[in-house]
């Protein structure tokens, strides 16, 4: 019987070294190739910042003119797209400084009326000992003649005694509570004073940047004098969209998104729209008299109205362009990319992840428009798409 059992044990014990063997093997060849690919992955990155910054430098270039109105421009929307940022930050801040403080207020008088309660049951303690007089365990040691008796009642006093003393410290520890939450309410009142101080400051600042854009607006009017001018600009700031694009797409060439993504080319007719709004100008629609076509749609909006992306990507330009102004482009793998335009201010920089719906900007007239509205476009290698076909219906 020995002999059966220790022939059925051997191989067990071989199958289980060559278990081991194999799962140390398996985890050093995980490892490896894990390790390949973190070392692969931040050498794009790597790869991937340095491309941004000669796309930078190309910006740069294409922003410039040679009467500096469009460089005043970008300054003043730039400007302001960084200040309605701080604005609406602050305004962020303020709500949970406000909620905190309603909820220490409450906190606050729910430990006063607390405290109170603890007060009043000290001061019918306080009294009754007073009322037995100023030694109540000597007393009853010298009018109890029952041993048994005289110990019980001492047991009780006792229990008595460290009962009121608790009570004391839990009294004494409430009212620290209450003064740090007094603390704390000066503090964050405080701290919500600076910051509509600042907000304030803010807004003067805001006003003043939008009266200079409005005075640039009114200058680069006045030297669009004909339509064969104006069709030269629209020309211009097509051409330059496709040099930029051009230059993102290279910059972007061996940078994938994770695998566990959903596929943007099954998105047809499914996608979000990017704000609400109607449609002001559509896919195909004529430009300057005929003579051009819009590549993407524009939608009308109130200003500021949230903008959000309609798939889960990654930001590859975040940056003021010409015609185009405060554009946000974002890549979502296979060769299609969505680009939002005209925004007064941008939420994500180059590089970000986003998902689908997060708000990555806030509308606006950048690029020197008169009307606050989102242009929109999704393009597959670099051709534009129609973008109603892909967005819910």
């Amino acid at each position: 019987m020995h002999t059966q059992t220790t022939r059925m044990r051997k191989p067990s014990i071989q199958v289980s070294y060559w278990l081991i063997a194999s799962f140390l093997l398996l985890s050093l060849v995980t490892t490896t190739t894990t390790t390949a690919e973190q070392q692969v992955s931040q050498h794009q990155l790597d790869q991937l910042t340095k491309n941004i910054k000669s796309v930078d430098r190309w910006l740069d270039e294409a922003n410039t003119e040679k009467s500096g109105l469009s460089k005043q421009l970008r300054k003043y929307e730039k400007q302001i797209s960084r200040i309605s940022k701080d604005i609406k930050q602050i305004n962020t801040k303020n709500l949970e400084l406000l909620k905190d403080l309603k909820s220490l207020k409450a906190q606050l008088k729910a430990q006063k009326s607390s405290l109170n309660q603890q007060k009043k049951h000290l001061v019918k303690q306080l009294k009754a000992v007073y009322l037995q007089g100023k030694q109540p365990a000597i007393k009853l040691l010298l009018d109890s003649d029952d041993p048994q008796n005289l110990s019980r009642y001492m047991m009780y006093f006792s229990y008595i005694n460290d009962a009121r003393g608790e009570k004391i410290k839990q009294f004494q520890a409430s009212l620290k509570a209450l003064e740090s939450t007094e603390t704390n309410i000066l503090k964050q009142q405080s701290q919500l004073n600076k910051n509509k101080a600042l907000l304030s400051k803010n807004r003067r600042q805001l006003n003043l940047e939008s009266k200079q854009r409005k005075k640039v607006l009114v200058k680069l009017e006045s030297n669009i004098k004909s339509k064969s001018h104006r069709l030269e600009k629209l020309k211009a700031d097509q051409v330059r969209l496709e040099q930029l694009l051009r230059e993102v797409e290279q910059a972007i060439a061996n940078i994938s998104l994770p695998s566990d993504a959903a596929p943007f080319s099954q998105q047809k007719s499914k996608l979000p729209w990017p704000t609400r709004g109607k449609v002001q100008e559509r896919f195909g629609s004529r430009l300057a008299q005929g003579k051009l076509k819009a590549n993407g749609i524009r939608i009308s909006t109130k200003e500021d109205a949230p903008i959000r992306a309609i798939h889960y990507g990654r930001v590859i330009f975040s940056n003021w362009i010409r015609g185009f102004g405060l554009l946000l482009i974002v890549d979502h793998d296979e060769g299609y990319m969505s680009l939002y335009g005209n925004n007064k201010s941008l939420l994500k920089e180059t590089g970000d992840w986003i998902a689908a719906g997060e708000t990555i900007a806030y509308s606006g007239a950048s690029g020197g428009n008169t009307e606050s509205g989102l242009y929109f476009e999704i393009r597959r290698n670099g051709k534009p798409q129609n973008p109603t076909s892909w967005l819910r219906k």
